[in-house]
């Protein structure tokens, strides 16, 4: 559990704090946490302060309690807690739709496996839109109703904060919901064809591959070929519920150690710094 951070009187754009019930007092400048993590008041980024040891952990418990596992919070810093349907619910299912198709590509009809590219294209796009407008929407009203200093270009700020969170949301889509599912979705398709081409060139398994053909009433010869097919593509898609979460935690790890940081760099350069945007304060980038 990370301690609360003391608050700082004397820090300019004092944020809304986090789990509280009114904003506190702000001072000089803009306040705008662009590119949070999500996490609650006990846990208000998704790590632990590495300040204070944990003693008794292994190496490579230590190594994955030091990763930032979380995604973005809400662009004015308070973290993220509203339910997204897009990421949280049934719907985020629909950026798998291309290896479902694939899978059933031959019991579809002709156009059935890029429709279901469609779908899953479509599902990416959609998020990356959401996303771009919202962040749009709360960084105008922000920015608007602060005083920012005249040098700075408020318009261009906002579009290049809306855009820069379009981006993110597009390459952890990409990566999400197209890269990494299909490179792990296909390789244990790969692994377990290969254990059943290995188990039934045993006595064992060919043994039970004419117990099950003799009661299917299926000749082994049709038989074999089936589940060679089959039965790797069932587990693979079986697997889809139980890597979904792995799958978009360890994206959101990628990103907050690599494209995130870019990104609050290119904001900060363009006009955030000046602006007094929250990122762009020394005291906040170490964190």
């Amino acid at each position: 559990m990370r301690p609360k951070a003391k608050q700082n009187n004397t820090k300019a754009g004092a944020c809304l704090k986090r789990g509280s019930s009114g904003p506190e007092k702000r001072g000089d400048g803009i306040d705008i946490d662009l590119f949070e993590p999500a996490g609650t008041e006990e846990d208000t980024t998704g790590r632990r302060d590495p300040s204070i040891p944990t003693p008794n952990l292994h190496p490579l418990a230590r190594l994955l309690e030091s990763v930032d596992w979380s995604e973005p919070g809400t662009f004015d810093g308070i973290p993220k807690t509203e339910y997204d349907p897009l990421r949280d619910g049934p719907l985020r299912y629909l950026g798998y739709a291309n290896e479902v198709g694939e899978a059933f590509g031959a019991w579809l009809f002709s156009g059935g496996v890029p429709l279901s590219y469609a779908i899953a294209i479509s599902y990416v796009l959609f998020d990356t839109v959401d996303k771009w407008q919202a962040t749009y929407r709360d960084a105008r009203a922000k920015l608007s109703g602060e005083s920012v200093p005249s040098s700075v270009d408020v318009p261009l700020l906002v579009h290049l904060i809306a855009l820069d969170r379009g981006l993110d949301t597009l390459v952890w889509q990409l990566i999400a919901s197209v890269a990494a599912p299909g490179y792990t979705i296909h390789t244990l398709v790969a692994v377990v064809t290969q254990l059943l081409v290995a188990a039934e060139a045993t006595s064992l398994g060919h043994s039970l591959t004419a117990l099950l053909a003799s009661a299917l009433h299926t000749p082994e010869e049709a038989l074999v070929p089936l589940l060679t097919k089959s039965l790797p593509t069932a587990v693979g898609l079986a697997t889809i519920p139980y890597i979904v979460h792995p799958i978009d935690s360890g994206v959101h790890a990628l990103l907050n150690a690599t494209l995130r940081p870019l990104l609050k760099r290119g904001v900060c350069s363009r006009g955030g710094a000046e602006a007094g945007l929250a990122i762009c304060k020394p005291s906040r980038e170490g964190r």
